[in-house]
């Protein structure tokens, strides 16, 4: 498997580095093998952070702690009272404990990997073929491949985005770390040029239509859903 000193090399020098690794012509299995070993224990790690930091949240809800709360009690209607809010939260389910959630979060965590690969394959193959851009064979195959090594590369920024984490700084690493989730989401666009054989300008562009026909089609179900219910509030 190869180490991260070499998926690095190939982040910083991504045209000649995923030129080079397609030579080697490597299999879907073992693009698939290799995808899973490099990304299911940072997306278990990933899975855990945000399961512990939703329990921390929802017990703050659970105990009306926090700063939230503060300001609920300083709003609160006339025809409500303090007791029926404590009686309201008090009907809140309690969360699985850790013992039952972890077996689960293990399952999860290469289904998500797996789930975020195909996704990513199936966007990328329809927006490379609206640019003209896919090879002579025209495999999804290929496309699949050439994904599977870019989200290798990929756990480079998904470590980064660990710092998000970091108590009282999470803000700032967001804004900070956009750039490299920029970067590493057309990151994918030099592997697509290097497995179909087209222009890297027509694999960065492919990510990019990727992301714009994604967002069309859940701003567009958005809209289309708000339009039926404002129509059945008009006809109530």
């Amino acid at each position: 498997m190869e180490n991260l000193r070499q998926l690095w090399e190939r982040a910083l020098a991504p045209v000649q580095g995923f030129q080079s690794r397609a030579g080697a012509r490597p299999g879907l299995w073992e693009a698939m093998r290799g995808l899973l070993l490099v990304r299911t224990l940072p997306a278990i790690a990933g899975l855990v952070l945000s399961y512990g930091g939703f329990t921390l949240a929802y017990g703050r809800v659970r105990h009306l702690e926090g700063p939230l709360w503060d300001l609920v009690w300083t709003r609160l209607p006339a025809q409500v009272t303090p007791l029926d809010v404590r009686a309201a939260v008090a009907s809140l389910p309690i969360l699985p404990s850790w013992g039952r959630v972890l077996p689960w979060l293990l399952v999860l965590a290469p289904v998500a990997v797996l789930s975020v690969w195909l996704h990513d394959a199936a966007w990328d193959h329809l927006a490379l073929w609206l640019l003209r851009g896919l090879g002579q064979e025209r495999s999804f195959r290929v496309t699949l491949v050439a994904d599977a090594e870019a989200l290798k590369v990929g756990v480079i920024g998904a470590l980064a985005d660990f710092l998000k984490q970091i108590p009282g700084a999470g803000l700032a690493f967001t804004l900070l770390l956009l750039p490299v989730a920029v970067y590493f989401w057309i990151l994918r666009g030099f592997a697509l040029a290097a497995w179909h054989g087209c222009p890297v300008w027509k694999g960065v562009l492919a990510t990019l239509l990727h992301a714009l026909l994604m967002g069309l089609l859940v701003f567009g179900t958005l809209a289309l859903v708000a339009l039926l219910v404002y129509q059945e509030l008009r006809l109530s």
